[in-house]
């Protein structure tokens, strides 16, 4: 019997009083030195999610849990080898990341 896959996604929030945090030797180094991100595609998306997250509230979660359903599908696809499945998921969640990412 396949073991459940399970899948977690974090995100992080701006601080309520609008001031930008730095780790405590102010190198910045989680993000990539001096361009702080800017032009990065994954931090992109995920300050993407968290403005939709912050606006659509309910609507985004739906969309955010969409898109990690897909991931699932993507993954345990690719264990089972069916291929075939794989594609179809990895469609799946490319429209889900859409959906959530787009405005």
């Amino acid at each position: 019997m396949p073991r459940p896959t399970s899948i977690m996604i974090a995100f992080g929030m701006p601080s309520l009083h609008g001031d930008d945090q730095q780790d405590e030797d102010g190198l910045d180094r989680e993000h990539g030195g001096d361009n702080g991100g800017e032009g990065d595609p994954a931090t992109e998306a995920i300050e993407s999610i968290l403005s939709h997250l912050q606006h659509r509230k309910s609507g985004a979660v739906r969309l955010l849990r969409a898109f990690a359903a897909a991931l699932e599908d993507l993954c345990q696809a690719f264990m089972d080898k069916d291929y075939h499945a794989v594609g179809d998921a990895a469609d799946a969640a490319r429209d889900a990341l859409h959906n959530l990412i787009s405005e």
